[in-house]
């Protein structure tokens, strides 16, 4: 455990990118190199060394419409150059600073990374820790070779006392259709095995209000952002004819705040489409929860009507001759049945059609797996 004041621990994702990503991130790394010609050439004209403020004041534009590098990037790339030495080779760089602007650990399997591009997303395994971080930055994008890398400065901090989280819409979903389905159909046999399924039926009724209004918000804080988006892409557009004006007037005061605003606009719309990437994850995984929702109700209402109206029990016409065979069928419908309650699937009987699709889909799954493999990727 680390003490107070000690430097942040180096954590290191190694991510597993398509070829495509790959082609990305090289992209994405030749402009940075070529970010670092420009500012080279910068400090060499103007005679400066390590004055971030007037390497930004002299570089930040030209550099963004010549790489069409993120505002973020270019920051962090310039803040990056002013502690390397002069003289320094940028085709040798094989890394470029990260912030959790540019970079976004999804769960436990991906990250998303900006690139020139948009967003790409690709899943990750994590290598460990190796020595304490030091950059100036809070996470590096190193690539070597085929080898994509994220260093991120991480402080270790001890175990803390397990909290419970607040129950979301997601987990609800899956507790419903787990345990009350279950529930029901351990009851199914019981006097009030009705009841149960009914009260089953209302919960699921809830879980479904409440991801309707869940997706209503977020549609809602889409259409917000949307706007708030277009508002300041409008504002941004204007600008060039007004800072050009500006100079031509003579007016270089003017032209200096122009230009400051164009900075603070670009820096609000890259956060806010960072935002609209959120918005839409969460508005997918919403879909999802209410389509589960209903897919959970659609077979509370199916075992509802077998309560409500059971099929005849068939009797057995050849008491006697045969029985042996008729008495081990009813045993493995028992014992089958046994086998749904304690694993929470239902009985349903065989439909071919079904079948076919499971088998079909499992077939996919298979050749996915195994074109993975054979590009040496994980399945």
């Amino acid at each position: 455990m680390p003490k107070s004041g000690t430097l942040p621990s180096r954590l290191i994702y190694r991510l597993l990118p398509e070829p495509t990503d790959l082609d990305a991130v090289r992209s994405l790394l030749a402009a940075y190199r070529r970010m670092l010609v420009v500012l080279e050439e910068i400090r060499r004209e103007h005679g400066l060394r390590a004055n971030v403020v007037a390497l930004i004041e002299h570089g930040y534009q030209r550099i963004r419409d010549e790489t069409g590098l993120p505002a973020r990037l270019v920051t962090l790339g310039i803040r990056d150059f002013a502690q390397r030495k002069a003289g320094f080779d940028p085709e040798s760089v094989t890394s470029m600073p990260l912030d959790d602007k540019l970079f976004s650990v999804k769960g436990a399997s991906e990250i998303t990374l900006a690139t020139l591009c948009g967003r790409r997303t690709m899943p990750y395994r994590v290598e460990g820790y190796d020595g304490p971080w030091r950059e100036i930055s809070s996470a590096r994008l190193t690539l070597a070779g085929d080898t994509l890398t994220i260093q991120v400065g991480v402080s270790v901090t001890p175990p803390k006392e397990e909290t419970r989280m607040p129950e979301n819409i997601l987990t609800r979903v899956g507790r419903i259709i787990g345990g009350l389905s279950n529930a029901a159909l351990e009851a199914v046999e019981d006097r009030n095995g009705l009841a149960v399924a009914e009260q089953a039926l209302r919960e699921i009724d809830a879980v479904i209000h409440e991801a309707r209004l869940d997706l209503g918000k977020i549609k809602a804080e889409e259409h917000r952002l949307t706007a708030r988006r277009a508002q300041l892409d409008g504002e941004l557009s204007a600008l060039p004819e007004k800072l050009s004006l500006a100079l031509s007037s003579g007016r270089e005061d003017l032209a200096r705040a122009g230009i400051a605003r164009q900075l603070d606009l670009e820096s609000q719309i890259e956060a806010i489409d960072s935002s609209l990437a959120e918005v839409g994850e969460r508005h997918g995984a919403a879909a999802k929860a209410m389509q589960a929702a209903n897919a959970a109700r659609r077979d509370a209402e199916h075992r509802i009507a077998l309560l409500r109206n059971p099929p005849p029990k068939a009797t057995d016409p050849l008491t006697g001759y045969g029985g042996e065979d008729a008495q081990r069928a009813r045993q493995l419908e028992q014992s089958l049945r046994t086998i749904d309650r304690l694993t929470g699937t239902a009985s349903a009987a065989a439909d071919p059609s079904v079948e076919e699709l499971d088998q079909l889909h499992r077939d996919d799954a298979i050749e996915r797996r195994l074109a993975a493999l054979k590009q040496g990727r994980p399945s």
